[in-house]
């Protein structure tokens, strides 16, 4: 006969085994994959996204392709140049093959986004980053996600956590992320809704834009809304990844940095029948919140302007971003690539990053994809794949990468 005592310190003993099991498990599912290879980076190329062009690209540029197997893409921003429609096979021979043209007006709060107003009840205003493609696969309708401040191409009506502005101040302007289709290739495109929002609202106690009752933000540490972003998909899953930022920022600060720059991820439901679902946020242990004013809990800290790729090689996500600046010099936020790893898009690994010719690698915006967007732009199939970079405005450059382990 087995004794209490026993079977206590048996059951205690088999308690251990599996919490270091599930620690051991978790420690191993954590690793950065990209820092077991050994990696050669190629000389920069130009992208078809140039300012010669009349092409300022301001964020990654998104890419998507169709059922019939041509690549998309989408580059600029409505405020300086403009938004192009692109398309090939690969980046090797994609080209602008119309510009976008709107079916609403951006600019000053009074006629802009169709009278369609934030989802707080604010009057939408100032332009349009478009940062997400999707084309549905049956109907060949074009979906893009786009980034929106409210202290940028206002047109008088601009501002920030401060007030009214003709530019932000720190750039304290608060993010939405939007949403528009086009049935006709992106040559016309329609604004539908916004789709994803943060919890506070858009505005301080310092400034109300025509709210009403509703109460500000309390000045301070504040966050400045949803955006930053970019858009995964995996043709594997059944869902969309909206994959974005969140901004804090400390109101009375004198030196301009941000709190905390963090990074947050969405999802909806594929279809295919032309329509685009609700967004629902990642929060405390599984997507369970609204797109918008849900909670959110942060997948990964210090992370500007993420984005996600799938290697097979490695047989994990890759996600690319650039941190806050924390040397002499660096700037708010440090112009070099960080990559972490994962197995499921909500636990990542702490980052790594690559030097070339004796210097940190990348730029204030890079985006890893397939070798020059062949296949899915988002899916790599081998031990290569091309990062696409830029800063606010700029030549969007390529490198071609090569892995190897170590």
């Amino acid at each position: 006969m087995v004794s209490v005592k026993t079977s206590t310190l048996a059951v205690t003993a088999i308690l251990l085994v599996g919490l270091l099991c599930t620690q051991a498990d978790a420690q191993n599912r954590l690793k950065n994959k990209m820092s077991q290879v050994d990696v050669t980076i190629g000389e920069a190329y130009d992208s078809p996204f140039l300012n010669r062009n009349d092409i300022y690209q301001d964020g990654t540029v998104p890419m998507y392709r169709d059922s019939e197997g041509f690549l998309w893409a989408i580059s600029g921003h409505s405020h300086m140049g403009h938004i192009g429609i692109f398309k090939g096979t690969s980046m090797d021979d994609l080209k602008e093959a119309w510009p976008a043209t709107f079916n609403f007006a951006t600019g000053d709060a009074e006629y802009a986004f169709a009278g369609i107003r934030y989802p707080e009840g604010v009057k939408a205003r100032g332009s349009v980053w478009p940062f997400g493609l999707y084309i549905c696969p049956k109907t060949g309708r074009f979906f893009c996600f786009f980034h929106n401040e409210t202290g940028w191409n206002g047109r008088g009506t601009a501002y920030d956590a401060y007030g009214p502005c003709e530019t932000p101040k720190f750039d304290s302007d608060f993010r939405h992320i939007g949403l528009m289709h086009s049935d006709d290739q992106g040559r016309t495109w329609t604004f539908d809704r916004w789709v994803i929002t943060s919890e506070n609202v858009c505005f301080t106690e310092k400034y109300n834009p025509g709210a009403g009752k509703m109460t500000g933000q309390k000045a301070g540490k504040i966050d400045l809304g949803s955006g930053d972003f970019s858009l995964f998909v995996d043709p594997d899953d059944e869902y969309i990844y909206i994959v974005y930022n969140k901004i804090t920022l400390d109101m009375d600060q004198t030196e301009f940095r941000f709190d905390a720059v963090d990074t947050y991820i969405a999802r909806t439901r594929r279809r295919d029948d032309g329509v685009m679902g609700d967004f629902v946020k990642f929060y405390n242990g599984s997507f369970c919140e609204p797109g918008n004013f849900g909670k959110e809990t942060a997948i990964a800290h210090d992370t500007w302007h993420s984005r996600i790729a799938y290697s097979k090689k490695l047989g994990c996500y890759l996600m690319c971003s650039s941190p806050t600046g924390k040397e002499p010099g660096e700037g708010v936020i440090a112009d070099f690539m960080e990559v972490r790893t994962s197995g499921n898009l909500t636990e990542w690994s702490a980052p790594t990053f690559f030097k070339k010719d004796g210097k940190k690698f990348g730029n204030h915006y890079q985006a890893i994809i397939s070798p020059h967007a062949t296949g899915n732009p988002a899916v790599i199939p081998d031990s290569e794949f091309t990062v696409m970079d830029c800063h606010n405005g700029t030549d969007v450059k390529c490198h071609d990468f090569t892995f190897q382990k170590k």
